[in-house]
C-alpha cells in the first residue's frame, strides 16, 4: 500500500526529491549540453548508458515509497531490495558499451546472467506494488513466455529459450526491458510529465476552473460545461487523467451537484472529460509518444492528427450535457456570482504564456525533446513572480517528491510492459500472432 507523500520521511522525502532532480538532468542530456569534460563525456557514452543509469535512479524508489508492509522489519526488507536493484542497474550501466560490442542479450557470460535474474525478479516486484496484482500477473506470465513457448499449441506457440537465455534478454537487449515503451518515456515522456506536475502545483488546475466559470458558468448546465472545458484544457496540459480528475474534479463535481445534477452523473461528466484530456494536444498521454516513437515521425505529427477527433469528442459531450440541463430545466450561474473574466486572465496569465511557449516549441521548432522543459521553467519562474502562488522551500520540495513519485510509477510500468513486449519478441509470436490474426479476420 502506498503511503503518502506528506508522511513521507524526511530523509526519504530528500532522496525521491534528489533522484527526481537527477532524473530531469539525465532527460535533458545535461552532462553532454554543457560539459565538455571527458570524464562526464563517458556517462552517456552509449543510450544504454542513459537508460541504466535512469533506472537506477527511480527503480528504488518503487520499494521504498510503496512499502508492502508498514512496520520496522518492512523497512530493512525495502532498503535491501532498493540497494539491490540499484547495485544491478550500476553493474548495467557500467557494462553498457560491452553488451553492445560483443552482443550479451544473445551470448552473456555467467556472472551478467545471474544479475539479469536479480533484475527481471526486482522489477517483477516493482510492477506488483505500482500496477497491482493484475498487472503483476501478465507481465510475470508473460515473461516466463519464451521458457515454454514450444509446449503451446498452434498460433500461440514460439521459439523457446533457456531461463538464462530468456533473462539475459529482457535485461540487456532493447526489445524488452529497454524496448519501446521504456525508450518512448525516457527520451519523451519525462519532460511532458514534469511539465503536468509543475502546472498542478502551481495551481494551474484553480486558473483553469475560474476561467471556465467565467466563459461558460451563465449558461444552462453551467458547471457541467465548465467540468468538460476546464478538464480538457488541463489535461491538454498535464496528459494525465488521475491529475485530471484529482486537480479538477475536487471543484467541478461538487459545482455540478449544487447546480441539481445528480452525484453519479456529475461523476461520469468529469469523468468523461478527463479522459478526453489525454486525447487534447500539445501533451496527450505515453500512447502518444509511443506512436511516434514507433512510427518514426514528429510528436507533433501524432498531436496533429489527434486534434479534430479530440474536439469532436468534446464537442458530443457538450452537446449531451446541455440536452440533459434542458431536459431537467437546469439554468447556469448569475454572472455576478462567477469569476470576472478579466481579472482570472490576469492573475493566471503566465499559464497561457507557458502553454503559447510549449506550441511554439513543439510546432513551429520542432523541439520535442527540450520544449516540455523550457515551459517548465518559464512557468516556474513566473509563478515566483506572482504573489498567488509563489512557493516557498516546502513547496518546491513536495513539487520533486511528486515529481519522483510519478516518474517511478511509470518508470515501473513501462518495464513490465517491455517483457511482455520482449516476450512476444524473443519467440517470434509478435509476427506470426498478426499474421494469424489477420487470417482469422
Amino acid at each position: 500500500m502506498s503511503i503518502k507523500t506528506t508522511e513521507l520521511p524526511t530523509a526519504l522525502r530528500w532522496l525521491t526529491g534528489a533522484a527526481a532532480l537527477c532524473s530531469a538532468f539525465l532527460a535533458m542530456d545535461f552532462l553532454r549540453l554543457f560539459s565538455e569534460s571527458p570524464l562526464l563525456d563517458f556517462v552517456i557514452t552509449v543510450q544504454n548508458h542513459y537508460y541504466y543509469a535512469l533506472m537506477g535512479l527511480l527503480l528504488p524508489l518503487c520499494y521504498l515509497l510503496n512499502p508492502t508492509v508498514e512496520n520496522s522489519k518492512s523497512i530493512w526488507i525495502d532498503s535491501v531490495l532498493a540497494l539491490t536493484a540499484c547495485a544491478a542497474c550500476i553493474f548495467f550501466f557500467i557494462n553498457a558499451e560491452t553488451m553492445l560490442d560483443f552482443g550479451w542479450e544473445f551470448a552473456a557470460p555467467d556472472h551478467a546472467v545471474l544479475v539479469s535474474y536479480m533484475l527481471w525478479l526486482l522489477i517483477l516486484e516493482a510492477v506488483r506494488r505500482t500496477g497491482g496484482m493484475v498487472l503483476f500477473a501478465l507481465v510475470l506470465v508473460f515473461s516466463l513466455y519464451p521458457i515454454f513457448a514450444e509446449s503451446f499449441p498452434g498460433p500461440i506457440s514460439g521459439m523457446a529459450s533457456t531461463p538464462a537465455e530468456t533473462a539475459a534478454y529482457h535485461v540487456m537487449s532493447i526489445e524488452s526491458i529497454l524496448g519501446l515503451p521504456f525508450r518512448a518515456f525516457a527520451q519523451l515522456v519525462i519532460g511532458f510529465l514534469i511539465f503536468g506536475i509543475a502546472l498542478q502545483q502551481t495551481g494551474g488546475g484553480r486558473f483553469f476552473i475560474n476561467l471556465a466559470f467565467a466563459i461558460f458558468g451563465h449558461v444552462r448546465g453551467g458547471s457541467a460545461k465548465v467540468a468538460i472545458v476546464s478538464s480538457g484544457l488541463m489535461g491538454s496540459m498535464s496528459g494525465s487523467v488521475i491529475t485530471n480528475v484529482l486537480t479538477t474534479g475536487q471543484m467541478t463535481i461538487p459545482a455540478m451537484q449544487n447546480n441539481g445534477m445528480e452525484k453519479e452523473y456529475a461523476a461520469g461528466v468529469e469523468s468523461c472529460a478527463s479522459t478526453g484530456g489525454v486525447l487534447l494536444p500539445p501533451i496527450m498521454g505515453s500512447t502518444a509518444f509511443v506512436m511516434a516513437t514507433f512510427l518514426n515521425v514528429p510528436y507533433t505529427t501524432v498531436a496533429l492528427a489527434a486534434g479534430i477527433p479530440a474536439l469532436l469528442y468534446f464537442f458530443g459531450l457538450f452537446v449531451q450535457v446541455d440536452a440533459y440541463a434542458a431536459r431537467k430545466g437546469l439554468v447556469g450561474t448569475p454572472r455576478n456570482e462567477l469569476p470576472s473574466l478579466a481579472e482570472t486572465m490576469k492573475q493566471g496569465w503566465y499559464y497561457i504564456a507557458a502553454f503559447l511557449v510549449l506550441i511554439f516549441l513543439l510546432v513551429y521548432l520542432q523541439r520535442e525533446a527540450v520544449a516540455p522543459f523550457i515551459a517548465t521553467g518559464l512557468l516556474l519562474v513566473l509563478n515566483q513572480i506572482s504573489p498567488d502562488y509563489r512557493w516557498n522551500l516546502e513547496q518546491a520540495a513536495s513539487f520533486l517528491v511528486a515529481t519522483g513519485r510519478l516518474l517511478m510509477e511509470l518508470l515501473a510500468i513501462m518495464a513490465g510492459v517491455g517483457l511482455i513486449v520482449g516476450a512476444l519478441s524473443v519467440t517470434g509470436l509478435s509476427g506470426t500472432l498478426v499474421n494469424d490474426l489477420l487470417y482469422l479476420a
